[in-house]
């Protein structure tokens, strides 16, 4: 066996009969070859390390759920709720006015990404229409009546306002912890959380605010008809959305849940129709009259 000192005497004259044929040539020892491929293999190692870190951590993140969730204080927490583009709300209100038997408004459409978006300001936008639709229906059925004196009703926006958000949180508030409390003792029951029914009460409201528009027509029963259209529409998808959590109840609590649920339904729609179209009595307006021309004659004097 040969040893060490005649591998590299072996060694350097192979370099140097190398040398000599080709004296740019560059040699490479075998303690330097080792030592590299060392290196090599320690720099691949880290390499290595680091992704099976990345993906380590990667997996841990994911099989512990998502990302952690800001503080419910800060700013950021609610700027999720309004996390949605333009087809999104669009595709959520073409199916909160087109139920479709068998399909699940919250399942099909809001289970990805339950929005505050759209529900904000169809609620915001149905409070100015419906204020204008009527505050613009009075002044046309009257226009021309000499005793009839035009004052625009800007205290209907303000219970507009009080009565669609009341309904858009409180009944929804109401259902879901009707719903949780059911869901104790029936553990079959289909679960919806807060956030989930507020988003399908906000987007089934939107059908109105064509509606609303078309009631400054003066056909008294073309109104309702379009009422109980637009109820109808509306009404199912709620039926349609709520079904699923009620069905394993008891059938008598079922059948209660959703006649309350459409109950109230159509006592906001019918409250639209009487409170802000309902045309203001003749007495009521002359009245009025009567006290702004007093309430000029006082500053006058004065």
């Amino acid at each position: 066996m040969a040893s060490s000192d005649d591998l590299k005497f072996a060694e350097f004259d192979d370099a140097a009969s190398l040398l000599a044929a080709n004296p740019d040539a560059t040699t490479v020892s075998f303690g330097e070859t080792e030592s590299r491929s060392k290196g090599h293999r320690g720099n691949r190692s880290q390499e290595d390390d680091h992704l099976m870190s990345g993906e380590v951590s990667d997996k841990t993140e994911l099989l512990g759920g998502q990302k952690k969730q800001a503080p419910f204080w800060t700013f950021d927490y609610y700027q999720t709720f309004f996390d949605i583009d333009t087809l999104q709300v669009l595709d959520r209100i073409k199916g909160s006015v087109l139920p479709m038997p068998g399909r699940n408004f919250i399942r099909l459409y809001v289970r990805s990404n339950p929005d505050l978006y759209g529900p904000f300001w169809i609620c915001a936008t149905l409070i100015f229409t419906i204020t204008i639709s009527g505050n613009l229906s009075n002044f046309l059925l009257h226009q021309g009546k000499p005793k009839y004196h035009y004052v625009p009703e800007f205290r209907k926006v303000s219970i507009a306002a009080t009565a669609i958000y009341a309904y858009t949180w409180l009944v929804p508030l109401a259902l879901w912890g009707f719903l949780t409390w059911r869901q104790s003792k029936v553990m079959s029951m289909v679960s919806y959380s807060f956030l989930e029914i507020v988003c399908v009460y906000g987007y089934s409201l939107f059908i109105y605010i064509p509606t609303s528009i078309m009631w400054i027509i003066h056909a008294e029963m073309l109104r309702w008809v379009l009422m109980a259209l637009a109820m109808s529409l509306s009404g199912a998808v709620l039926i349609l959305t709520f079904w699923p959590a009620v069905r394993e109840e008891n059938r008598k609590i079922a059948v209660t849940t959703l006649v309350v649920i459409m109950l109230l339904h159509a006592l906001l729609a019918v409250g639209f129709v009487e409170y802000f179209f309902d045309p203001p009595e003749e007495n009521y307006a002359t009245h009025t009259r009567d006290s702004i021309n007093a309430t000029r004659g006082i500053v006058q004097t004065h």
